[in-house]
């Protein structure tokens, strides 16, 4: 799975989860992911999923697509790649695994315990005892 993250002025606009196997970037509405700014091109920028791998590649843009600072027209993307369109940046997520509901859940919520809970838990760590 490919994670965007949009953002301007290091501020994320939006975040994108995708596998489609071809994400459009551009000024245009029916882009996949729409920048709404006059210095990007209605058809800017796309990534390509290849062979396992993730490209992008500039759509012959006015002002080019940048990764990693630098000018490219097709390269790969690894993770945490940073490609910027314009004023706005994308940051690449390569292979993140979401996280289930249930799971957020646990992340977030203090568990609640009783009493006796809370005795078990000790004596469970009292009878195991590190190795010296």
């Amino acid at each position: 799975m490919l994670t965007i993250e949009l953002k301007f002025n290091n501020a994320v606009l939006k975040t994108i989860e995708t596998d489609k196997e071809i994400i459009t970037i551009g000024r245009n509405v029916k882009n996949d992911i729409q920048i709404d700014n006059l210095s990007v091109s209605k058809q800017h920028a796309r990534i390509v999923k290849h062979q396992g791998n993730y490209l992008i590649e500039d759509m012959k843009s006015t002002n080019g697509t940048y990764l990693n600072e630098k000018k490219i027209a097709k390269e790969k993307l690894t993770n945490n790649d940073v490609i910027t369109i314009g004023k706005h940046t994308l940051q690449a997520i390569l292979d993140k695994k979401p996280v289930e509901s249930s799971q957020q859940d646990m992340i977030n919520d203090t568990m609640m315990l009783t009493t006796e809970k809370h005795k078990q838990m000790l004596q469970k760590q009292k009878k195991i005892k590190p190795k010296k």
